[in-house]
């Protein structure tokens, strides 16, 4: 018994005539294989070198240390007053005792 072997259909071929078009013409076209390769390489994220890398972690460090220095508002300064007067009339009510 003979294997049937699978032939080649002619369904996705494409007939150009004399002469195929040229790469720039394929690339002009937006829904062409080669212009949708381009833009995937294009758009495919790139490694970031050793020195990018280090700039980014000097300016997140340098944001984190802004962020620790200015703490709060008026609202927060007022807090911190009823807080020390609070401790302040404890301390005095212990010493009287």
């Amino acid at each position: 018994m003979t294997r049937v072997r699978k032939k080649r259909s002619d369904a996705n071929r494409i007939e150009w005539g004399a002469q195929p078009p040229r790469r720039s013409e394929k690339l002009a076209d937006p829904d062409s294989y080669e212009s949708r390769k381009k833009r995937a390489l294009e758009k495919r994220k790139k490694q970031k070198s050793a020195y990018e890398k280090h700039l980014e972690q000097q300016e997140r460090s340098e944001g984190r240390d802004d962020q620790k220095g200015a703490r709060g508002g008026r609202l927060a300064e007022k807090i911190r007053g009823l807080n020390r007067e609070r401790r302040e009339l404890d301390n005095e009510l212990d010493d009287e005792d």
